[in-house]
């Protein structure tokens, strides 16, 4: 009998399973930091959760504390006090995420700029800025404050994405040269490609595979920046884990469950978070990065 020939709709899933196979843990890693975003975001929303309305404490105050019915208690007000967490964390992580996206893209598109020049010293300008970059922090943390206190949402995001793109250029640029010292890079230049070719196809791909990583891990570390931000007053009029763990202290004697359980739920979360993000860096051989902040 002859063998019948694979058809090419055949062979190609054959090959999105087998690599699918060695990815099996880092597809198995990002469906559970997926999923613990989906939990977060899935909180209801349909309450009015301005602080200003929600942060105070009545003549007589509707707090319960936590029973069957409401696992972290209740506000003065008589509203949930896990779901408030859950809305507050959410709204913490997506900021977080936004500025670490951004982060990343510019620090991603200041290394491209450099990424085609076949000189020696291209990325020596961004380097520098990596050496001095330990004294820029303590002005940006000034802009940060300033931004949370008077200029809104856009202006915080705005100002933590420029602070990771300082803080991971110089980083990335290294990851651009060592990718060009990679047998398989050595070899497409000698078979005679051009730069413009292995940049794109060869060198580029590995250096996106590991910003993964490096956003996975930044997520909790700019969350926790702006909870202590929030913390000290300087949010929008959003609703925050800081600002709930803030208003609770004034309460602690009356409701100690204000204060008290915010602040495990976010560092629940946080820990979470953080080992995820340790594993993907791992998993995504992203090697030693230095700590944000």
């Amino acid at each position: 009998m002859k063998n019948r020939k694979q058809s090419k709709a055949t062979r190609h899933s054959l090959v999105l399973i087998a690599r699918a196979w060695e990815t099996r843990w880092v597809i198995l890693l990002a469906l559970t930091y997926l999923g613990s975003f989906a939990w977060l975001f899935t909180a209801g929303t349909s309450e009015d959760i301005r602080p200003s309305e929600i942060l105070v404490t009545p003549a007589d105050p509707e707090w319960k504390g936590p029973g069957q019915d409401h696992w972290f208690g209740t506000t003065s007000t008589g509203l949930d006090l896990f779901n408030l967490c859950r809305i507050s964390m959410a709204q913490t992580i997506a900021l977080a995420a936004l500025a670490s996206g951004l982060g990343l893209g510019l620090a991603f598109l200041a290394v491209m700029l450099f990424a085609f020049d076949p000189g020696e010293k291209r990325f020596s300008l961004m380097k520098s800025f990596g050496r001095i970059g330990k004294l820029i922090p303590c002005a940006l943390i000034l802009l940060i404050i300033l931004a949370g206190s008077g200029g809104g949402i856009a202006a915080l995001v705005a100002t933590t994405a420029l602070l990771v793109a300082w803080h991971i250029g110089p980083t990335l640029a290294v990851w651009f040269e060592d990718s060009e010292n990679r047998p398989d890079v050595v070899s497409a230049y000698v078979v005679g490609l051009s730069r413009s070719e292995i940049v794109t196809n060869r060198v580029v791909p590995s250096t996106l595979r590991k910003m993964v990583g490096v956003f996975a891990c930044l997520i909790p570390q700019i969350a926790l920046l702006e909870m202590g931000l929030s913390y000290l007053g300087f949010g929008s009029e959003r609703l925050s884990i800081g600002g709930l763990v803030a208003y609770g202290q004034e309460v602690i004697i009356e409701a100690p469950w204000l204060a008290i359980y915010p602040g495990v739920f976010a560092t629940i979360v946080l820990i979470v978070m953080g080992v995820l993000g340790w594993l993907a860096s791992r998993l995504l051989k992203t090697g030693r990065v230095g700590r944000f902040l």
